[in-house]
């Protein structure tokens, strides 16, 4: 069993229906979605962020520890708001996210608070771009654990998480490039890999990309599958089909969740693609961003 670590924001997630009437209210957050994975697919897991003292604050607790998930690295932020986000359905295929972070508690992190005794027992790092994303003090923070992480020799994965609400192509290229030579993973979508290469060509973006760093990369292509490239070569590996509706947030958090535990296991990168397909499905057809994530004794469902 192997421990995870990551970092970010925590955001209150409100389901609205198409008439605008409240249905749901659950929490969210990429490194978070993607920490619910990780421990459901029975590994530990821990997730470090600030966290206020409102009423959202408690349902992040209360999600992280009917989750299992570490809490030790939250720290507490008394008078502070959580962050929230509005789903709206509008269509099979479509979701409108609106998010309100401006000043939330996990805006607040810094560098300080982490410490490298933070990594004492930890088999690897995940973060995401939203972390560099959400102002100064978080992309301190952000590049830190990096660079602790390759120093001591425990494998990162990146997701780059565009966000153009928080930052622009240009801001994303340039998180990007102040850690990439310290990434184990590069995990990004079909968009994301044109803003960080200019190419359009998923394959050539790979490339391009291997070449700055990564052991490994890897484009998610959506309806088309993913495509990863290493040493070894590009493989490709398909989407698995769902039936509508579709709910694609989170779908990527889940992607790397899957992908994070198979590599941990020892799997090669066609079994990994295809765990990390099949659990971004799992999510798509799910209304929560991690609700619907599987639990490890539903994994023989790959295979078939």
């Amino acid at each position: 069993m192997a421990h995870v670590f990551t970092l970010g924001e925590a955001l209150a997630t409100f389901f609205v229906d198409a008439g605008g009437e409240p249905s749901m209210v659950a929490v969210a957050g990429a490194e978070l979605n993607t920490a619910v994975g990780v421990a459901r697919l029975g590994h530990r897991s821990s997730w470090m962020s600030r966290l206020g003292d409102d009423a959202f604050a408690g349902l992040v607790r209360a999600t992280l520890a009917a989750e299992g998930i570490d809490d030790r690295f939250v720290r507490a932020a008394p008078g502070e708001k959580t962050g929230l986000i509005v789903k709206q359905r509008l269509s099979d295929d479509l979701v409108r996210s609106e998010h309100y972070r401006v000043g939330s508690a996990a805006s607040g992190l810094t560098a300080a608070d982490f410490t490298a005794d933070d990594l004492a027992d930890v088999d690897l790092v995940h973060v995401s771009c939203i972390t560099a994303s959400l102002g100064e003090g978080p992309r301190a923070l952000f590049e830190r654990v990096v660079h602790e992480a390759a120093g001591r020799g425990v494998p990162v994965s990146l997701d780059t998480n565009h966000r153009p609400q928080l930052i622009d192509d240009a801001g994303l290229r340039d998180a990007v490039d102040d850690v990439i030579e310290h990434v184990d993973t590069l995990l990004c979508n079909e968009d994301e890999a044109r803003v960080l290469t200019g190419l359009d060509d998923a394959e050539e973006a790979v490339a391009t990309l291997l070449a700055r760093g990564p052991r490994t990369v890897v484009v998610k292509l959506g309806r088309h599958g993913a495509v990863a490239g290493d040493a070894a070569g590009v493989r490709r590996s398909p989407a698995v089909e769902i039936p509508p509706p579709h709910h694609p947030v989170g779908a990527g958090d889940a992607f790397a969740a899957g992908w994070i535990t198979a590599v941990l296991e020892g799997l090669p990168v066609d079994g990994a693609l295809r765990r990390a397909a099949w659990c971004a499905a799992r999510v798509v057809a799910d209304p929560g961003d991690h609700t619907g994530f599987p639990s490890r004794d539903r994994l023989a469902e790959v295979a078939a």
